[in-house]
């Protein structure tokens, strides 16, 4: 097995293999012992694996350890198995026993080391990509250790590395999301490292364009965007598809030149998703601050798939440019009778509200509403505390709490109540109520003061609310004693 193969194994099993794996089912139910060589057992368990028949893959990899207790890919079946079944610990403690009892092995010392690194179990990966290499060196066992070094920012070294992989398999090129672990816009630790990795890469590999719109990507999260925008238009130079005209099209919004960015979204729109277009297009033609125009792509996305990304946020920007807010509760309503109003929509209609009109009716009920978003009274006016602290609207969620939330039956919400008034208060600038609620709340609960008391600038509460810090700095250890510093 190649760790980094991206291949959609559904396209690799044959009808023969397919029926083989059904075979076994059958015999399994009917009570029938039937005779498989390694290989057939290692379809059998790959194809139950894939379409997810835990107990005759259980039985299918018993039997196989059994019958072949020598072969070590029945053993990396059996740690798969657990990974696959959510017992990482009996993970853990099935590769450590193994490796104390098997014998040595490159294929198992690789393949566990590969485990362990993807789930962060407790074993020594370099030592064991060490020993896979000593006994028979591989693509596999240096792609983990490339991804060592980027841990460790060592790029000269994961580089290095990486092209000894390439040397025993060139497929390694095209599958650079086991290494690049930066995606949809979030960093990872080692994002600074992935970055130079990918320059190095394009220098290496002038002509393979998945590295260039890797290596663009990157540069977008980091906000370099003509960096990025260059990156693409190079990889679509190569050989150009719809994935990079929208790329173009995007960085060409960031940067400004919305003329662009609607050409290359209608060269995008012939061949792929129109939505994606739409929503593109609505958000430049809002720069370009034609308004009507944009409400009508987004309109369109919008329309013809309810759940489409991003359409909801750009019509809520949109509308918002427009002066047309008071619309936005129906759009509202029609996603909740659609069913289909994530906590995230909405919020990003709160953002919007609590920027323009903070104190308007309409922010109000749509707080209110957000209470359909929830299993439980506690669990919506903590979200509801926490949200209105963060967009420094107090005065609505101590609205909401005080009038339908303060005579709740619910002996849960009873206890944390308190709390949450507290902070709001604190965020209102009433120190006054915020101590009466925070001392009523610490005599209601035995074990001091509650986790929910949500976490805020401990040295911004000394210098502003002395009396309130004292009250609550012996409950929590991550509000640190500023008096001693």
């Amino acid at each position: 097995m190649r760790f980094y193969d991206d291949v959609n194994e559904e396209d690799e099993f044959t009808e023969e293999e397919i029926s083989l794996a059904k075979g076994f089912c059958d015999a399994c139910d009917k009570g029938i012992l039937m005779d498989y060589d390694e290989d057939q057992y290692d379809v059998i368990i790959s194809h139950l694996m894939f379409s997810q028949k835990g107990d005759y893959l259980k039985k299918a990899i018993e039997r196989a350890r059994k019958e072949f207790p020598e072969d070590p890919e029945f053993v990396i079946w059996q740690a798969r198995y657990y990974i696959w079944n959510n017992q990482i610990d009996e993970a853990q403690l099935f590769m450590q026993k193994t490796l104390r009892r098997f014998p040595p092995s490159a294929v198992l010392y690789e393949e566990l080391a590969f485990i362990a690194y993807t789930f962060r179990l407790n074993l020594n990966v370099r030592e064991l990509v060490s020993k896979a290499i000593s006994i028979e060196p591989s693509s596999n066992a240096y792609f983990i250790l490339t991804n060592l070094y980027l841990d460790k920012n060592n790029v000269p070294k994961a580089f290095d590395c990486f092209m000894e992989a390439y040397r025993y398999d060139n497929g390694v090129i095209y599958n650079l999301d086991l290494l690049i672990q930066t995606h949809n816009m979030q960093r990872s630790d080692r994002f600074d490292a992935e970055l130079a990795f990918a320059e190095m890469l394009c220098r290496e590999f002038p002509l393979i364009k998945q590295i260039w719109m890797v290596t663009g990507s990157l540069y977008a999260i980091n906000g370099q965007h003509p960096e990025a925008l260059q990156c693409f238009e190079f990889a679509n130079s190569i050989e150009p598809e719809a994935l990079l005209y929208f790329a173009i099209a995007q960085e060409n919004c960031h940067l400004g030149d919305y003329q662009k960015t609607l050409d290359y979204c209608q060269l995008a729109s012939q061949i792929s998703d129109e939505n994606t277009a739409n929503v593109l297009m609505g958000r430049a033609l809002r720069k370009m601050h034609r308004y009507e125009d944009s409400l009508l792509h987004i309109l369109k996305a919008d329309e013809k798939d309810i759940d489409f990304p991003f359409a909801f946020s750009e019509l809520v920007e949109t509308l918002s440019a427009m002066g047309r807010m008071d619309e936005i509760p129906d759009f509202i309503d029609r996603f909740y009778k659609a069913e289909n109003l994530t906590l995230e929509k909405l919020e990003w209609v709160l953002d919007c509200l609590s920027l323009d009109r903070p104190d308007g009716i309409e922010f109000q009920q749509l707080c209110l509403s957000a209470a359909n978003q929830f299993q439980n009274d506690t669990d919506y006016c903590a979200w509801l505390t926490e949200f209105c602290y963060l967009v420094h609207t107090p005065k609505t969620a101590l609205h909401i709490l005080e009038t339908h939330y303060t005579d709740s039956p619910d002996s849960e919400l009873y206890l944390h109540l308190g709390y949450f008034l507290a902070l709001l208060h604190i965020a209102d600038n009433d120190p006054v109520n915020a101590i009466h609620h925070l001392q009523n709340a610490l005599i209601i609960n035995e074990n001091g003061i509650s986790e929910d008391f949500l976490e805020i600038d401990s040295e911004k509460l000394y210098e502003q609310y002395p009396d309130i810090y004292y009250i609550v700095s012996p409950y929590l250890d991550r509000i640190s004693d500023v008096r001693n510093n």
